[in-house]
């Protein structure tokens, strides 16, 4: 018999939440008291990737200051300062290259806060929040 899938939370603003139905339902009928095991998962969570993109794509059809949400997640992380100076051995400089988000690279924790302080410069410099604007 396969096993059945696990209880999965989630952190909110008023603590450990049920992360889906499957799990609201067996957290349901526990009884008052009982005590559960939890460890953080590996990885990011797509909704809070799609925000992030959702976001970056509104504020691109709001203004005309980047031609795609790439060129202006680009600008993000160089303005949040997610950068790594290098020399170019052919130019013969030190430049700057902006570092990787990916799901590979950066976890939830790290991609949180990245978000974040990406939200905040970008109200900062361009006076709305985009991510607001999504309906």
């Amino acid at each position: 018999m396969d096993k059945p899938p696990p209880i999965l939370v989630q952190m909110t603003p008023h603590g450990l939440k049920p992360y889906d139905r499957h799990s609201e339902g067996l957290m349901a009928g526990a009884v008052n008291g009982q005590v559960f095991t939890a460890k953080p998962r590996k990885g990011r969570s797509l909704p809070r990737n799609g925000a992030y993109w959702g976001g970056l794509n509104a504020a691109v059809a709001a203004t005309d200051a980047w031609p795609t949400a790439s060129h202006l997640h680009n600008d993000l992380k160089r303005l949040c300062g997610y950068v790594d100076v290098y020399y170019n051995p052919l130019t013969k400089r030190d430049e700057v290259r902006v570092q990787s988000t990916s799901f590979e690279r950066m976890s939830e924790q790290e991609f949180a806060a990245y978000f974040t302080l990406a939200q905040m410069k970008f109200i900062q410099v361009m006076g709305f929040d985009a991510w607001l604007q999504r309906e």
